[in-house]
């Protein structure tokens, strides 16, 4: 990477962490491509290069928070498929805890109209199920797909609850829901009697 493409990533970063630490506090109403760029240091036409309007930048502050997961899995070979759904849904738990309330509505709200999350989810957690099925950890002929839309289902209905009730129920007590041992259990109960 070139010394010019690192200063332009450096101020993309700059504006995306103004914007987030802005609509985090004041909600994406109240905060303006001025205030933002005033907080990241940068030119206003600075924002224009990356971004068309500031809810654009919605997309780009969530994808920060999830961007190495599917990394970090993929280096995770000692661990079964329950353990690796469990990390996967905590650091999904995690990352909304980290975007907040406000900017979490607002990529929803964008989200609907994107299917980038949702492809990025699917294949993120297809790949952890393909991996079980090749460890004889679940049955070969699992249904990757609905197995998979089962779980995105119980992710994203988490973080609809959470946003609905305004941030009041608390995601960090919720732990059980997060782990998916009760959606796996038909799977794996197949293959233990498989095996006997």
């Amino acid at each position: 990477m070139s010394i010019r493409d690192e200063k332009a990533q450096q101020t993309k970063i700059k504006i995306i962490e103004a914007a987030k630490e802005l609509i985090q506090n004041n909600g994406i109403s109240n905060v303006s491509v001025d205030d933002i760029t005033k907080l990241a240091g940068v030119a206003k036409g600075s924002f224009y290069v990356y971004f068309k309007k500031k809810e654009d930048i919605i997309g780009e502050i969530g994808c920060m928070e999830f961007r190495y997961i599917n990394e970090e899995l993929n280096n995770m070979n000692n661990l079964n498929i329950k353990e690796k759904l469990n990390y996967y849904a905590k650091r999904y738990k995690d990352g909304v805890l980290e975007l907040g309330i406000e900017i979490s509505k607002c990529w929803l709200q964008n989200n609907l109209n994107c299917r980038c999350k949702l492809e990025y989810d699917y294949s993120a957690i297809s790949n952890i199920i393909n991996d079980a099925i090749k460890n004889n950890e679940l049955k070969k002929d699992t249904n990757v797909s609905i197995l998979t839309y089962k779980i995105i289902s119980a992710l994203y209905g988490l973080m609809l609850i959470w946003i609905m009730a305004d941030g009041s129920i608390k995601l960090d007590d919720m732990d059980d829901v997060t782990k998916f041992s009760d959606i796996l259990i038909p799977y794996l109960e197949e293959v233990e009697n498989e095996r006997i």
